[in-house]
């Protein structure tokens, strides 16, 4: 029997785990899988346009956020970059690069750069490495007038979420996924609601993230806070980051003179727009990195919020019929790969040791 498998939530996480489950070939049978999103798949919609997976910078960043991340967690952002190059084997080009990153910072910060290097931990095939004056001139010209003291963290890389967003909507349907946006599901006890209508499926994958939060009372939000500016005078080929006493600001070039800028991050549930001394703070910074920046053209300025979980790491919890996955923090496009690849893997199991695996 074919197995029926629907998937709370349309972010990342959910049409991320709707891929890796419907690969071909994965299933003995070929699934059902429906796709559930409370609000649309379209970026022309503002509930689409405030998710965090649509402002977010995705930078792949495994090396630059150990700082954060325990060891194993940067194991799986590099398996996650090592499936995101698999995925673009089938989708259109969505920007994914490997160039490395450069870490900033102005000579009154020298030392609160050598202190961030220093909690860096070094993977075995990458590793920081100090450049000189001439070596940051050799990688990013713009930099080396302004820039005595840098760092450049090999491997690192990015890539253009929104293009990533679109393509992975257009080969789930030609997989077959059912795509049901206005469609918001809720718990009852143990059943599972959509719109006012029981479901049932063999199995459910709850991807919801801060929808989940009934489910899991430690759930917070995370706010983010994003600029996207155009500066075709600006020379950037790879992600920097310039660390300042007040915060660490990231910038992503995106092609076409399209750079993602941001830096903020606030343990708050509010879900306004974006607040003018987060502005002022990314703006100043940005001018600092490159003055070019001030001819900039805004294109936009969102603001977000992220699930987190008190430890700030993703946690994958199951039970029959049922897997949650959650708690993503900031590492959403770093981590998410990996961690539908251990989802879709539970699920076979699951569907594997029993065929009676209705939830509901």
């Amino acid at each position: 029997m074919s197995p029926t498998l629907l998937i709370l939530g349309g972010g990342l996480m959910g049409r991320l785990c709707a891929l890796a489950l419907s690969e071909p070939g994965f299933w003995p049978k070929p699934a059902r899988i429906r796709l559930l999103e409370k609000g649309s798949f379209s970026p022309s919609q503002e509930l689409y346009q405030a998710s965090a997976a649509y402002a977010a910078a995705a930078m792949l960043s495994p090396l630059a956020e150990s700082v954060l991340l325990q060891q194993d967690l940067v194991e799986l952002g590099y398996r996650s970059m090592q499936l995101w190059q698999q995925l673009q084997q089938q989708l259109p080009d969505f920007g994914l690069q490997q160039q490395g990153a450069l870490l900033l910072a102005h000579p009154q910060q020298q030392n609160l750069l050598l202190h961030l290097v220093s909690q860096i931990k070094a993977q075995p095939d990458y590793r920081p490495k100090w450049l000189t004056k001439t070596e940051l001139a050799e990688l990013e010209p713009s930099l080396a007038a302004r820039f005595q003291h840098s760092c450049y963290l090999p491997g690192e890389g990015q890539l253009d979420n929104q293009a990533v967003l679109k393509h992975s909507l257009q080969l789930l349907q030609q997989r077959g996924v059912s795509l049901e946006a206005q469609s918001a599901a809720e718990f009852r006890g143990e059943e599972l609601w959509c719109n006012g209508k029981f479901e049932a499926a063999d199995l459910v994958i709850d991807c919801r993230g801060l929808g989940a939060s009934t489910e899991l009372p430690l759930l917070r939000p995370v706010r983010g806070e994003v600029l996207r500016v155009k500066a075709p005078a600006v020379q950037l080929s790879r992600p920097v980051r310039l660390f300042h006493p007040r915060y660490a600001l990231y910038i992503a070039p995106k092609g076409d003179g399209i750079f993602v800028v941001g830096a903020t991050e606030l343990e708050s549930a509010d879900q306004s727009g974006p607040s003018v001394r987060s502005a002022l703070e990314l703006l100043s910074a940005l001018y600092s990195v490159d003055p070019a920046f001030a001819e900039a053209e805004i294109l936009s300025l969102q603001a977000s919020a992220r699930p987190a979980l008190p430890d700030n790491r993703p946690e994958i919890q199951q039970k029959p019929g049922l897997i949650r996955v959650n708690g993503l923090y900031r590492h959403g496009y770093l981590l998410g790969p990996a961690l539908a690849e251990q989802v879709a893997q539970l699920a076979l199991s699951q569907f594997s040791e029993t065929k009676e695996l209705c939830y509901g």
